[in-house]
């Protein structure tokens, strides 16, 4: 049997006629998280079996029933935690347990990088070799690790508690994915950033291999830039009968200036609409929309001769909802829509010249001067 970090406690619980009740709360010892999902299991101690299992809810209880009064071994399990073990002595006197349980220090993650074949389906292909790898710890401003992964081998970093980790990864002809680890910081136990909304990271297993951190395992999903394919971009909505970038659409349209930053392109921005309306009309408004976007990522400081503007109006219905049939709304929405596809590249760039930490560290001053700013315009 594996032990770490065992706690030692004495608890009395109460008797319920011929069996006896065990119940409790468990709670993370650092923030008092109500804990689910911890695997609860009791052993005899006199003759060492198993005697009752149970899983602890959403708000970290759990109730299990011994057969009798006397000594037993409480062991409680739970992914990225220490492994707790409590004797308890049960009798005719019952009080309720709270239980803390610490989280393992950080991770071991363990990465595997792929072809995403389909942004719309998210189907994953094959490995891929000769992808840069860079790791940089926000909180330490150090940078981890610069690798290259010769033979489509996965990679392996550690991810430590209290810290924020941005990952970069570029090979040629492949749009460069970036993402943003949290471990335990801004109230995220573990979130990542920029993985994909059809990919997340397993935790493998509660321990590693000589039982220090937790184990994580995930795919990361780069996409081939292939010329003048249209890409969708999602949650890019407009008020009836106008074209302004709506505040709900920024954080969509962010995502396509980090990658026109990232990325040696040259793109058309597309608008569409659906086919209610004269055609003339919709074509205007489409193109005015395209240009609203256009306008948009240019002001974030992308080269206006990298980005153009094309409204298509109605003649690019991605079904069969024409003049002609009637169609829910739910299909009409379909054809609003707003995309970009790359038109061509930028061959003579330096695009991967700067290593993460000094894009990191550029993008770190750029913030610094933009608050300066909006405080110098507060105050005036």
């Amino acid at each position: 049997m594996k032990h770490l970090n065992l706690f030692f406690f004495f608890f009395i619980v109460q008797v319920n006629f011929a069996q006896s009740i065990v119940k409790g709360k468990i709670v993370d010892d650092r923030n008092a998280r109500l804990l689910n999902d911890v695997e609860i299991s009791v052993y005899d101690m006199n003759d060492d079996g198993l005697v009752a299992t149970a899983l602890s809810d959403h708000q970290g209880q759990f109730i299990l029933l011994v057969n009798k009064p006397g000594d037993y071994v409480l062991r409680l399990m739970r992914q990225a935690y220490y492994d707790v073990e409590l004797f308890i002595k049960v009798s005719d006197q019952g009080e309720d347990m709270k239980i803390k349980m610490s989280r393992l220090p950080g991770y071991e993650f363990e990465g595997t990088i792929k072809e995403l074949l389909s942004y719309s389906t998210g189907k994953i292909g094959k490995k891929l070799e000769d992808v840069k790898i860079e790791i940089y710890n926000n909180t330490t401003s150090k940078e981890i690790v610069v690798n290259e992964n010769e033979a489509g081998m996965s990679f392996s970093t550690i991810f430590e508690r209290g810290n924020q980790y941005t990952m970069l990864f570029r090979k040629k002809g492949f749009f460069a994915k970036r993402i943003t680890v949290f471990v335990d910081v801004e109230g995220c136990i573990l979130c990542f950033e920029g993985l994909g909304t059809y990919v997340s990271p397993e935790i493998e297993s509660a321990l590693t291999s000589n039982n220090e951190r937790g184990s994580i395992i995930s795919d990361i999903p780069m996409k081939k830039i292939i010329q003048d394919e249209s890409i969708v971009l999602e949650n890019i909505y407009y008020d009836f009968n106008k074209w302004n970038v709506r505040k709900d659409a920024r954080p969509a349209l962010e995502q396509l200036v980090n990658i026109l930053k990232r990325n040696p392109i040259v793109i058309e921005l597309s608008s569409h609409t659906d086919s209610r309306g004269k055609d003339d009309y919709n074509m205007e408004l489409s193109q005015k929309r395209a240009q609203a976007v256009v306008d948009y990522i240019v002001s974030r400081g992308i080269k206006q001769s990298r980005i153009t503007a094309k409204g298509y109006g109605e003649t690019a219905l991605v079904n069969d909802c024409d003049d002609e049939k009637v169609c829910d709304e739910i299909d009409h929405q379909k054809n609003r829509r707003t995309e970009f596809k790359v038109t061509s590249f930028i061959e003579a760039s330096n695009f991967d010249a700067k290593s993460l930490k000094e894009i990191m560290e550029q993008e770190r001053l750029i913030g610094k001067r933009m608050k300066e700013s909006i405080l110098i315009l507060e105050n005036n």
